[in-house]
């Protein structure tokens, strides 16, 4: 499929459940990824809302399928400025930093600098204006890479304890469980 037909998919389906069969389609279908991530930039912005919660659920549920295209994404996600876009982009960072990724894709993260990506996480948890499902996929993504970079547990630690008084209550859950387990690791 290529970015012409997928923007017209995308732009046809109105409903969750249209996005759904499209998620569908696309896991079935040979594409690149690295079209639907040029399409979460696209000018309408539904569009690139649709494609990046298209792209979450691909990188989610079948991120080994498109390991080629992993480093492409990262490289992408410091220009995403939408915030409709930036929670499924904050989502994806959470997922595939997990060690809970089989094993060739937690390969491939190794081969990739995510230096970038744990300054912008830390920009997102910071930020008292970004959205909340943000910010708490911001501090699993940090917590997901504190052993990659072990000066990570004490600035996320710190991060969080700053914020979790005033936090939405969503991000106030995050914080605590987190920051038990960092606490945990002293």
């Amino acid at each position: 499929m290529n970015q012409s037909q997928l923007i017209s998919h995308i732009s046809a389906f109105h409903t969750p459940i249209k996005v759904r069969q499209m998620r569908s389609e696309l896991r079935e279908g040979n594409f690149s990824l690295r079209e639907l991530v040029d399409l979460t930039f696209y000018a309408d912005k539904a569009v690139a809302a649709k494609a990046a919660q298209i792209m979450q659920f691909i990188m989610t549920r079948f991120p080994q399928n498109y390991l080629d295209d992993i480093s492409y994404l990262t490289d992408q996600i410091n220009d995403v400025k939408d915030p409709g876009c930036l929670k499924h982009y904050a989502r994806v960072m959470a997922r595939i930093t997990s060690p809970e990724m089989p094993k060739e894709v937690r390969n491939q993260m190794k081969e990739i600098n995510l230096e970038h990506i744990v300054e912008l996480c830390f920009k997102w948890l910071n930020d008292k204006t970004m959205l909340t499902v943000v910010r708490a996929s911001a501090a699993d993504a940090l917590f997901n890479m504190r052993h990659r970079y072990p000066w990570v547990a004490e600035a996320l630690s710190n991060s969080l304890e700053k914020s979790i008084n005033t936090a939405a209550p969503m991000l106030k859950s995050k914080a605590g469980y987190v920051l038990s387990f960092l606490h945990c690791e002293d």
